[in-house]
């Protein structure tokens, strides 16, 4: 059995599809308040998060068979991978809760969930980069 060669572009392009497709969603309804548009960005971050960890299982996959390499130590890269997702969760968000934070406004809502979308996004493609480099 051949095994299928993984696209990584495809991936990104759907991601970035569903992201701009879910942020317009939010922004062309009609809410009844700013708590109802911020309830659909939070939604939608969560969403993206969610995609950043099935993301990281990929890499831990990845990683995981990059183990069985002849020659290869055993965890040479596990306890870096799991610490750096670990530290760039909670950078990530106390970051983007501070650029909105900073902002001292009702948008703040706002540009706290745009600040953590667009970064699970860049994250994504990260994850993707170091599977792709451990031989997804």
């Amino acid at each position: 059995m051949q095994k299928q060669a993984i696209r990584p572009w495809v991936f990104i392009t759907t991601i970035f599809g569903i992201h701009a497709y879910a942020h317009a969603s939010c922004n062309s309804q009609n809410f009844n308040s700013h708590a109802d548009q911020i309830a659909c960005e939070i939604r939608q971050t969560k969403m993206t998060s969610i995609e950043v960890d099935r993301t990281f299982e990929k890499v831990m996959a990845a990683n995981q068979r990059f183990e069985k390499n002849p020659g290869t130590a055993r965890g040479l890269f596990t306890h870096a991978l799991t610490s750096d997702q670990a530290g760039w969760r909670v950078w990530i968000t106390e970051d983007c809760k501070l650029q909105g934070d900073v902002s001292m406004g009702t948008a703040g809502s706002d540009i706290e969930q745009a600040c953590l979308q667009n970064a699970y996004l860049q994250r994504i493609k990260t994850l993707q980069h170091i599977a792709t480099t451990l031989g997804s």
